[in-house]
């Protein structure tokens, strides 16, 4: 082991600790848009989300010739279960859902899967896929879009069969009211 002796060059302990701090500031600044990253992602898959139902919804209201929930359909009552089946299950004429393709049951399945609404975080998945079904309002998407942000949401869905229009249901104090302007 060599020791430095009077005129060696080598690291103050001042050097050290200024070289220490502007590690941790630069560690810090990278954690902080780390951070942010999660929210633009979750609103990233809000938007896919979003146009995913609204293209399934276009496809059955094009076989059909009109919107599941909507006064001509099997669910007219607005069963949000049903719902559901009449986007990802095979549909009759009539929009009533089966398991099983056959000659009755003809159309879709429009999804795979029901989309999930990604700013739900708790255990309770079916708040996730939660729909408010609205089957008697008819509203310009704009003006379906700031009602609802005025309104308290519940992490779901929140659809108007009238129009087919689907928004995200994220109103409230919990979240900005731009989930609901997507």
């Amino acid at each position: 082991m060599k020791w430095f002796t009077k005129g060696e060059k080598g690291f103050s302990l001042a050097e050290l600790l200024i070289v220490i701090a502007i590690m941790g500031i630069l560690a810090t600044v990278a954690i902080m848009n780390m951070k942010g990253s999660e929210t633009t992602a979750k609103e990233a898959k809000l938007r896919a989300n979003l146009a995913i139902l609204r293209e399934a919804l276009i496809a059955y209201h094009g076989d059909h010739g009109f919107f599941p929930c909507s006064a001509n359909d099997w669910n007219h009552g607005g069963n949000q279960t049903w719902f559901r089946r009449q986007l990802t299950w095979f549909t009759r004429e009539d929009g009533r859902p089966s398991q099983t393709k056959d000659e009755n049951y003809r159309y879709g399945p429009y999804l795979q899967t029901f989309p999930e609404n990604p700013f739900y975080t708790g255990t309770n998945a079916s708040r996730a896929t939660n729909v408010v079904i609205n089957t008697t309002a008819e509203r310009t998407m704009e003006r379906l879009k700031s009602d609802v942000a005025a309104w308290t949401g519940n992490y779901g869905w929140y659809y108007e069969a009238k129009s087919g229009n689907v928004v995200a249901n994220l109103g409230g104090n919990d979240f900005p009211d731009k989930y609901c302007q997507y």
